[in-house]
């Protein structure tokens, strides 16, 4: 009962009116199933009074023609002597007696035994006078003296047999009348106890049609004043967003002159102190632009300003751009690039990044003398980029989230703040591309690889490096052939 109870407290109150108008309906359906089944018994009763048997009497008229035929043709076997009348009149007194027997077996009416004894002694009777009729004859009486004889002393025998038949017509008759009040009562209680069954299950239904269109409405009521809740929710979380994005744009806006002073002083600094200065302003600036365009893409502001380059050439910026802090880490930075000559649309200045998010992230977690490959393969659609680094790899567990906003590894959350792969999958998806990430199964380590688009933008003009490149407004990536929008 405990059990039940805190089963019970745990339900919401939704789920028990559920369950209360769901049990209420399984009652009326079962109360509605034993009440027809009822009312079929009461109307197989009516059917099978109404259909009364009057075979009996039938029966019974039969045999009291067969008694009289039977008195009849022995008094005329008396006077014409014929011996066909007298086998006649024996079958007859030899069909009345089977008949009887059988009669008084199949009709059980009251006092049916002693009407029966009271025939079987009349016909003894009879049977004696028959034989001492008979005797009469045999001696020469005359025949019309002896049918006398038999006439006068079986008439009051035929009498109390017609008697006895009466009796049991009357009781047969009762019986009849008495099925017949049966019927009567029956048909009277078929016809009450259809309209009451009926009310009471319309009266049922009806409630839980009730039920349940109050449980409806307040449904419907609950979920308007939840989805008011939830909209002034939304309303206060944009407000939220619009003033932390203004937060940040006002940040990343007044840290740009102080950063560029730092620029500024690096110059006046030894080369290799110079060029760690720079790198890390660079760094800085890098994550305040990730930063500031992952909210960009969350609000579809993103822009991409796109030319046909050279990827090689990117590599080689790149390169010039990671090495200083390859060589401080003393990791040792590769570029693998097959053909030189493969061109990709891009917004350089973002690919860019993607490659020093990518690529720094791999030098940044990689071991003392390990090593940060990059490979590009291209097919007929894509230039296919490749960071391999020897790091400590990527779980399984945590491949499939490593490209949402602020992720970062246990261990290395006080090493960023965990949105350069989310702006990773952002710029490269905008691109029309895709990024993946999986295990470096040959040397350890992860692989990171992302693609840009080789064909030619359609709809878009572009025009030569040197002049302002197309806008392009963020979209989901196409796995199939890329199309941008027009200018």
């Amino acid at each position: 009962m405990e059990i039940l109870r805190r089963a019970f407290k745990s339900l919401s109150p939704i789920a028990i009116i559920l369950t209360a108008l769901i049990v209420l309906f399984a009652g009326v359906l079962v109360t509605g199933w034993q009440s027809s089944v009822a009312l079929r018994e009461t109307v197989a009763a009516n059917a099978a009074v109404m259909n009364i048997d009057s075979a009996p009497l039938i029966e019974l008229e039969r045999l009291r023609n067969l008694a009289e035929s039977q008195f009849t043709n022995s008094r005329a076997y008396f006077l014409l002597g014929s011996k066909s009348v007298f086998e006649k009149q024996k079958e007859d007194k030899q069909r009345l007696s089977e008949g009887m027997a059988k009669f008084a077996k199949e009709n059980t009416l009251p006092q049916m035994g002693e009407i029966a004894t009271a025939i079987e002694s009349i016909a003894k009777q009879e049977n004696d006078l028959f034989d001492q009729a008979t005797a009469f004859r045999e001696k020469l009486t005359e025949s019309k003296i002896v049918a006398q004889f038999y006439q006068s002393k079986t008439s009051p025998l035929l009498s109390q047999l017609n008697e006895q038949f009466d009796k049991i017509a009357k009781l047969q008759n009762a019986e009849l009348e008495e099925a017949r009040a049966r019927a009567r009562q029956a048909g009277i209680d078929a016809q009450a106890q259809i309209p009451k069954n009926m009310l009471w299950f319309i009266s049922a239904v009806s409630a839980i049609f009730l039920g349940t269109a109050v449980l409806v409405i307040w449904l419907l009521a609950s979920r308007r004043s939840q989805q008011k809740v939830r909209d002034r929710l939304y309303a206060d979380a944009q407000k939220s967003a619009l003033d932390r994005d203004e937060v940040i744009a006002a940040v990343a806006q007044d840290m740009k002159e102080p950063l560029a002073d730092l620029e500024t002083l690096a110059k006046d600094l030894p080369a290799e102190s110079g060029d760690l200065v720079k790198s890390a302003v660079g760094e800085i600036n890098s994550a305040i632009t990730d930063i500031v365009d992952q909210k960009r893409a969350d609000m579809g502001a993103l822009t991409l300003r796109l030319e046909q380059l050279a990827v090689h050439g990117i590599l080689e910026d790149a390169q010039a751009m990671l090495q200083p802090v390859a060589k401080k880490r003393d990791v040792t930075l590769q570029f693998d690039v097959v053909n030189p000559s493969v061109l990709a649309y891009v917004d350089r200045e973002r690919v860019m990044r993607v490659l020093s998010n990518l690529a720094g992230n791999a030098i940044k977690f990689s071991p003392k003398n390990g090593r940060v490959q990059i490979k590009v393969k291209s097919d007929a659609q894509f230039a296919n980029i490749s960071v391999i680094d020897s790091g400590p790899g990527i779980s399984d567990s945590r491949l499939a989230s490593i490209f949402e906003s602020f992720w970062q590894a246990k261990g290395t959350a006080d090493q960023g703040p965990g949105v350069g792969l989310a702006i990773v999958k952002t710029i490269i998806e905008a691109h029309g591309g895709s990024v993946r990430a999986e295990k470096n199964l040959l040397g350890g380590g992860s692989i990171f690889t992302f693609s840009l688009p080789r064909r030619r933008p359609v709809g878009i003009a572009l025009k030569k490096p040197t002049s302002t490149s197309a806008k392009f407004v963020a979209r989901p990536p196409s796995h199939e052939t890329t199309q941008w929008p027009s200018v």
